[in-house]
């Protein structure tokens, strides 16, 4: 049901966005997950690898998703929040008409451009084949994710983060069924788990679909409302396109990071894969606190409730701090359990890399944290600009750390860089954050033309 974030403990109300928001990425992050955890063990380490390359590429078109549902959440919290109805529901309307073609145009393109970007990024021969099978029925099924994506942060934008994590939950469970039954009974490969991954996030938005069209008929719209508005497109754009090249900023940062890496051999790209499993999971909490804060700040904005905003912020800084203290050191006493479920006895060259990159991390997520949700802020705010160069910074010094150090550290200088560019990114967007400048960039400005 929707809830109204313009009133109530800023904590509280992140608290309530944020835990449901963090099972279900955390729940989304078992598709892949379980895939490299059936395949590393059932079809050995150059398909781990092979799994493990594609998370570039796969992020890559995650991030275009991401950032584009996330213009649609923002445009639709802070009319929500403004009590601006007919509004809001011209921009879920205009969202579905102009996103779906969109999308079915980048997964035909994904496809074709799968080898050339494989080879692009210096990919193993032993593991080359398992990652180009792997991918390519990946961005079949991208018109799932975009649905997905789309519904569910409607869904968040008006308050519902249990809906979504509910029917992840399901769709999960059944893309680990079909993980075991594709690859192990059928034997199908790195291919087998790819179907499975598809077939379940086609699921998960079908279920969030047919929920909004039964239980809320506030965002659930007629036939004959789904119709392109030019105003409503623009905002949307506005506030999504520069989160998409946020994150396919990043996603290219890895990808270039992914290639000093390749350089090392299969051994280090499957350690580093089985070590990015368990980093995925750590940093999912830190990053749904943003994504909670950004949702939050949309509403306060359309209401005009600018302390408010600056009181969530403060609110989501505890929470990181809280998450820190929890998890970290638990992580950093189990690592090497923790890594070797990804990877059979005979692989210790691999284990010994995964556990490095994880124990040199360890100290340095907390900047992670404070990067994301003084960035979520930003962009719930709609300076999603400012977000956006916050993260040119961030993986800009990133890259140029990893390549730097690296005759120095080896390839250690590959997380290493990862934490210096949370560090400096932070830096650059807390300063954007004290200038108060943001407060400038809610929906009516956009709208009555004041940017």
């Amino acid at each position: 049901m929707e809830r109204d974030l313009t009133r109530g403990n800023p904590l509280n109300l992140i608290l309530g966005l944020a835990v449901p928001q963090v099972l279900g990425a955390i729940l989304q992050l078992l598709y892949n997950t379980v895939d490299a955890l059936v395949v590393g063990n059932f079809v050995g380490e150059a398909a781990l690898a092979g799994v493990g390359l594609s998370a570039p590429i796969t992020f890559l078109m995650n991030s275009v998703m991401f950032g584009l549902g996330a213009g649609v959440s923002i445009a639709v919290g802070q009319y929500f929040g403004a009590r601006e109805y007919e509004d809001m529901r011209e921009a879920i309307g205009t969202a579905v008409v102009s996103l779906v073609p969109l999308t079915i145009i980048i997964s035909i393109l994904a496809f074709f451009a799968t080898d050339p970007m494989l080879r692009l990024i210096n990919t193993p021969p032993e593991a080359f084949q398992h990652a180009s099978d792997y991918l390519k029925i990946i961005f079949t099924g991208t018109i799932f994710m975009l649905m997905y994506n789309l519904y569910s942060s409607v869904l968040r934008a008006v308050g519902d983060a249990r809906s979504p994590l509910l029917f992840l939950g399901i769709a999960a469970t059944i893309n680990i069924v079909l993980d075991l039954l594709f690859v192990i009974v059928f034997n199908m490969g790195t291919a087998g788990a790819a179907y499975a991954t598809v077939a379940s996030q086609g699921l998960s938005s079908l279920f969030c679909l047919l929920y909004i069209k039964r239980k809320l008929p506030l965002i659930s719209l007629q036939k004959d409302e789904y119709k392109f508005k030019k105003e409503k497109f623009k905002l949307i754009m506005r506030f999504g396109v520069p989160s998409s090249i946020q994150m396919s900023i990043i996603s290219l940062g890895n990808m270039a990071v992914q290639n000093l890496l390749n350089g090392y051999g299969v051994q280090a790209v499957a350690g580093f894969t089985a070590g990015i499993r368990i980093d995925s999971f750590i940093v999912m909490p830190y990053m749904n606190v943003g994504i909670a804060l950004a949702n939050y700040t949309g509403q306060n904005m359309g209401a005009g409730l600018y302390d408010r905003v600056k009181e969530g912020l403060a609110s989501a800084y505890k929470i990181l701090v809280g998450i820190s203290v929890v998890t970290l050191p638990i992580v950093w006493l189990f690592t090497t359990n923790l890594v070797g479920i990804f990877l059979d006895s005979g692989s210790s060259e691999s284990l010994d890399i995964g556990v490095a990159m994880l124990r040199g991390l360890v100290p340095l997520y907390i900047f992670l944290g404070l990067l994301n949700n003084t960035s979520g802020l930003l962009r719930g705010s709609g300076d999603n600009m400012w977000s956006l160069y916050g993260s040119i910074v961030s993986i800009g010094t990133r890259i140029l750390g990893a390549y730097l150090l690296n005759p120095i550290l080896g390839i250690s200088s590959i997380w290493f860089g990862q934490g210096l560019g949370w560090i400096v990114g932070f830096v650059f967007v807390y300063i954007r954050f004290l200038s108060g400048k943001w407060k400038d960039k809610g929906i009516r400005k956009v709208l009555d033309g004041d940017l």
